[in-house]
């Protein structure tokens, strides 16, 4: 499958626009002048990375690798990486009976793991995959959670804001998604989820078409990163919205 939107190491520079100004007086001797330049310096641009995040929460230990990034607009980068760690905390709470748990790196599809997936100047996006086990269960799991965030608003971009019509767009996702399980002999038997938001919920974009986490069978690792080509969703896209999610 096409993924890797964007290495953690990409950098797009967020350059502020200089101001200059001068100021002076006429009439009489002309007097000496002074001009005075100020020009804002160039932001440091977005760069994602991996933080190794460890600790324990009650009867909670973990160890995960959080997308975040620096540099960059502050309130973009305060809203992508606050939604990143908020992922990560909603599994940190204790078990009813304080069964203890462990929380590791999750991996998905042999090499699909946590990562800063886009950094762009419409949008900024990551993923955060953990492994969860909790004792005498039979086996851990794997779970997926996403951000996007708008980079001139800093405002998170949710599914169903991709579409002009949410029922139309989530029904031709999905459509798109049972076309790509057909052709991976591995997902044979795993069933698309519904056009509903909640289960389409966990996406990213891609240079190649919309990455949706589809919860699947346990052995194949609980999620599957389906991809839905851009091509296919061009007619029930909200206009811009590819140019805004890829560039």
């Amino acid at each position: 499958m096409a993924r890797r939107a964007g290495a953690a190491a990409v950098a797009v520079a967020m350059i502020g626009a200089g101001a200059a100004c001068s100021s002076g007086t006429s009439g009489g001797p002309e007097p000496s002048t002074s001009a005075s330049t100020s020009q804002t310096a160039p932001a440091e641009p977005f760069t994602g990375f991996i933080e190794p995040v460890t600790g324990t929460a009650g009867t909670v230990s973990y160890t995960a690798e959080l997308p975040q990034l620096r540099g960059g607009d502050a309130a973009v980068r305060d809203r992508f990486n606050a939604a990143m760690r908020a992922a990560l905390d909603g599994y940190l709470t204790p078990t009813e009976d304080n069964t203890p748990m462990t929380v590791a790196p999750g991996i998905l599809d042999e090499d699909d793991r946590s990562e800063v997936a886009h950094i762009g100047t419409g949008a900024v996006a990551g993923v955060l995959l953990l492994n969860i086990f909790v004792d005498h269960a039979a086996h851990p799991f794997n779970t997926v959670a996403t951000a996007v965030i708008d980079a001139r608003t800093a405002e998170p971009i949710m599914i169903r804001d991709l579409f002009t019509d949410e029922a139309a767009g989530l029904a031709k996702l999905v459509e798109g998604i049972t076309a790509d399980i057909a052709d991976e002999d591995k997902l044979v038997g795993q069933s698309a989820p519904e056009p509903v938001a909640e289960q389409l919920a966990n996406w990213l974009p891609d240079d190649d078409g919309l990455v949706v986490y589809i919860p699947v069978a346990h052995v194949l690792g609980d999620y599957y990163p389906a991809t839905v080509d851009w091509n296919s969703l061009a007619d029930v896209l909200v206009p811009g919205m590819r140019e805004k999610l890829t560039r």
